[in-house]
């Protein structure tokens, strides 16, 4: 799998092998066993690297189009992508902590899930601050673009969404709130992606642009509350497992 596949690859290749689709199915309940190995074999066994390449292809694609478009809502979701790669390698190295055996490998793994929570808090404020700037200072948005380009995020967050899904109710434990934490960030960007896409219908249509940093900020309170219990959550878990 190369790098320099494009959005539409990634989001038409959903139905695939990797994603347990076309492929997959024909092994019937087997499933979840041919899963595992296949990621033995061609992700090391290691969960998040399909999403880990996804995810930093369209990362990229959404800047720029962020950027060409001028719109926050796009942008955000490039922001959450960015986010996302961050805390797709950190779950990635954490989840290879777990699976060598390394005795520190539980508070690592703790460590990382806390590390991606706090960064979506960052992500989310960064958001708010300069959707209440928009909202004083309209600026033009591209608005079919906006959709457009969206509409191959959300696709390719859809994938790894339901990617990730399938791999959270493999692992138990401090793993699967690795797991949880880095399905938070990709959750935030699929929230992002829907968010981009209504934003840039609404503009083409009505040429009300407030809806662009109005959607923004009511996704990124949503995320804000999911983020704030998984960080209990996980404080709640470290207690637990002081003896």
């Amino acid at each position: 799998m190369k790098p320099s596949h494009t959005p539409h690859e990634h989001s038409h290749s959903s139905g695939r092998c990797p994603y347990g689709h076309d492929h997959a199915d024909d092994h019937g309940h087997d499933h979840s066993h041919e899963h595992a190995h296949s990621h033995d074999n061609h992700e090391h066994g290691n969960p998040f690297w399909l999403p880990f390449l996804a995810i930093s292809v369209f990362t990229v694609v959404e800047f720029i189009g962020g950027w060409w478009t001028q719109s926050l809502a796009l942008l955000s979701d490039a922001w959450h992508m960015l986010f996302d790669v961050l805390a797709l390698g950190l779950a990635m190295w954490a989840a290879q902590q777990a699976r060598s055996g390394h005795p520190a490998s539980k508070h690592t793994e703790r460590r990382v899930s806390m590390i991606n929570a706090v960064s979506m808090l960052l992500v989310t404020g960064w958001i708010v601050y300069e959707a209440i700037e928009r909202l004083q200072n309209p600026r033009p948005v591209a608005g079919g673009y906006v959709s457009i380009i969206a509409l191959v995020g959300l696709l390719v967050n859809v994938v790894v969404a339901k990617h990730m899904h399938h791999q959270q109710h493999n692992h138990g434990g401090d793993e699967n709130l690795n797991h949880r934490a880095a399905f938070l960030h990709v959750l935030g960007d699929l929230l992002g992606s829907v968010t981009a896409v209504v934003a840039g219908a609404v503009i083409y249509f009505t040429g009300w642009m407030n809806i662009d940093p109005i959607l923004s900020i009511l996704i990124s309170v949503l995320l804000l509350v999911v983020t704030l219990n998984l960080i209990l959550d996980i404080l709640r878990g470290g207690a637990g497992h002081h003896h």
